[in-house]
């Protein structure tokens, strides 16, 4: 924690699971002057002094005048309300994703941000995650057709007030749309709720004008925890593991990736052995492992940049309307294809939402 006044004071608006995360990092956080948590429950309050020893008050705002900047990790039905009192005062609003609940809500956010000349980011952590960024590295936006992306865990019983879509799928969906240069042109979308009234399973098929097809999904029922994309191009595929941090790209031989040089038209006896050397003779396989990094810590420190210095900001409020429109559409049609309440094993009877 630090007394220097040039800092920008940040104060954390929630106290639960995710809050103390970010309570944590900015108590130590250089680059800010610590205030404190707000949380009107008096038990997390508590958890907040006896876990982290930081203070914490019951109302955010009793800083009025005491933050010059907040994190909000407060439900997703509050993102308005608090981000509104916030930004009408000056205060400049890390905002955790979504953004808001509704659309209007959102573009509300938005508009006070640019009208108040103030900073707003959105906790789209998953771009602050190095297998992101070095994934990212020499992949053309153009030239991106197909992109796989699973995003799956376990119950935790955490984020029960939204469903799988804004809990998880919607972290993809905002590397989709910062990966793909292309209008969105049809949504397809299937869902189940198994043990709320919110789905907890989902996946959406998303087709671009520009022929760029995105096919997601999320679980929050699953067995174990997986975070990977795979992203095909017109020159390679690369594969992002966002929970170890490795990137593997594959790209075909110069005379293959041509069709000079075609694996079918080999004698039968040679096409069979094509296996024992495809990463040999047709494939190049490169392995890479991204520098570790707190992506939460990355996030804050832009967001403490762009307070103080007014610089870019990776994920703002218009990124955040954009990822929350889409995961709106991926909703509505979950809304109409929705079937019968159903565990997940009878709903893959459904099959896979077709493409258009």
């Amino acid at each position: 924690m630090t007394s220097n006044s040039s800092l920008p004071r940040l104060g954390v608006i929630g106290g639960g699971h995710l809050g103390r995360i970010h309570a944590k990092l900015a108590a130590i956080n250089p680059l800010c002057s610590f205030v404190g948590v707000a949380d009107p429950s008096a038990d997390a309050r508590a958890l907040i002094a006896s876990q982290l020893n930081l203070p914490a008050v019951e109302n955010y705002q009793s800083w009025e005048g005491h933050v010059d900047a907040v994190i909000v990790a407060a439900p997703t039905f509050l993102h308005h309300q608090i981000g509104s009192w916030c930004l009408n005062r000056g205060i400049h609003v890390f905002m955790e994703k979504p953004i808001a609940s509704t659309l209007e809500e959102a573009s509300q956010l938005a508009h006070l941000a640019r009208s108040n000349d103030l900073c707003l980011q959105i906790g789209h952590v998953e771009r602050f995650n190095p297998a992101w960024r070095l994934a990212c590295h020499e992949t053309a936006s153009e030239s991106i057709r197909y992109i796989e992306a699973a995003r799956e865990g376990t119950y935790t019983g955490r984020s029960t007030d939204i469903g799988i879509v804004m809990d998880l799928m919607i972290h993809d969906i905002d590397l989709v749309l910062s990966a793909v240069n292309s209008p969105i042109e049809d949504v397809h979308a299937y869902g189940w709720n198994v043990l709320g009234e919110h789905e907890d399973f989902a996946t959406a098929c998303v087709t671009f004008k520009d022929g760029t097809i995105a096919q997601l999904r999320a679980s929050r029922v699953s067995a174990s925890p997986r975070r990977c994309m795979q992203i095909y191009t017109d020159e390679s595929l690369t594969e992002v593991d966002f929970g170890t941090g490795s990137v593997v790209r594959t790209r075909a031989f110069p005379d293959v990736a041509d069709g000079s040089r075609q694996a079918d038209k080999l004698p039968p006896e040679l096409r069979a052995k094509v296996k024992d050397s495809l990463y040999v003779d047709w494939l190049s396989k490169q392995e890479m492992k991204a520098e570790a990094a707190n992506a939460i810590e990355s996030e804050h420190n832009e967001f403490l940049q762009a307070v103080r210095f007014r610089t870019p900001i990776t994920v703002n409020g218009t990124h955040g309307c954009q990822a929350l429109a889409l995961a709106t559409r991926v909703l509505e049609q979950i809304a109409i294809n929705k079937p019968s309440r159903a565990i997940i094993p009878a709903a893959f009877r459904f099959g896979q939402p077709k493409a258009a």
